[in-house]
């Protein structure tokens, strides 16, 4: 008991290393991208980028330690076939022009080390499976552990979508919450014991609230994230998705809300989706 101080983990929070997602604000308010040890749900409506950033990060947590990336290797777990190895094959090739310009000014052996971070490489670094249920999530979760246990270099376990599966499966509201804090109680285990990083996707959905003050008891409606109230005290952090369609806003541009973090108050950031993966958005001269 009280083995460590909170000086203790602080460093360890210091020395820890994020996955980036190549949206620079983005990163920096997290810290150092999407971080390790930690439960991040992506949320938002269908077309928010919420797979798109996921398998961004799918190619970025492979990135060579050499190069400030983890070198790990990815379990991903798809419940609605939105995992597409093309869309993967083109953010590789995107990430391994960025790095090739870095590694020109470099030593030689950080670009013979770049010769593996090509696009079959990086998929074949990636393991999939297609889960259509709560206990297949509960057996995929625990056959990752016991690759970890025999010193798999798995760094991202993701989920997409969560809710999908949660929400077309289960029936009943109470069966729905005991499933769901079971995943995510197994999900924060695997997280905390073995520093990977693990993201969920999240759905919103509507929710009405009555005017109290009004005699005609007017409905308002609200858009809020999908799974309920108990859920939100389980994820470490939730970063909310969506498309940018204010005025100001540039053109083909989505906005992240981080909406719960230890590390940033609520921010708005800006970030487009290209053809190779996800990028900051360039601010106007």
């Amino acid at each position: 008991m009280f083995e460590k101080s909170a000086l203790d983990l602080w460093k360890e929070e210091c020395d820890r290393v994020g996955i980036a997602t190549f949206c620079k604000d983005l990163d920096y308010a997290l810290g150092s991208g999407i971080p390790q040890g930690m439960i991040t749900e992506l949320c938002g409506p269908p077309g928010s980028g919420k797979t798109q950033l996921c398998l961004q990060l799918s190619v970025n947590v492979q990135i060579p330690r050499s190069l400030g990336g983890l070198e790990g290797r990815v379990a991903y777990l798809d419940t609605n076939y939105g995992f597409s190895p093309q869309r993967i094959k083109e953010i590789s090739l995107g990430c391994y022009e960025h790095f090739s310009k870095l590694v020109r000014l470099r030593k030689q052996h950080e670009a013979d080390r770049l010769d593996s971070f090509l696009p079959d490489s990086i998929l074949g670094n990636i393991l999939y499976t297609h889960v259509t249920s709560y206990t297949h999530v509960l057996e995929a979760i625990a056959v990752i552990q016991n690759k970890l246990h025999d010193g798999d270099k798995i760094r991202l376990v993701v989920i997409d979508s969560l809710s999908f599966l949660i929400r077309n499966t289960i029936n009943r509201t109470l069966e729905r919450v005991r499933c769901l804090h079971e995943i995510l109680t197994q999900l924060h285990k695997l997280a905390h014991r073995f520093e990977c990083v693990v993201v969920i996707t999240n759905d919103v959905t509507t929710q009405l609230l009555s005017d109290t003050g009004s005699s005609d008891r007017t409905m308002e409606s609200l858009i809020v994230p999908a799974l309920g109230g108990s859920h939100s005290h389980k994820i470490n952090q939730r970063i909310i998705l969506g498309k940018d369609d204010s005025e100001s806003g540039q053109q083909d541009t989505y906005v992240a809300l981080i909406d719960k973090c230890h590390f940033s108050p609520k921010i708005s950031i800006a970030f487009r989706i290209e053809t190779g993966g996800i990028r900051s958005v360039k601010s106007k001269k």
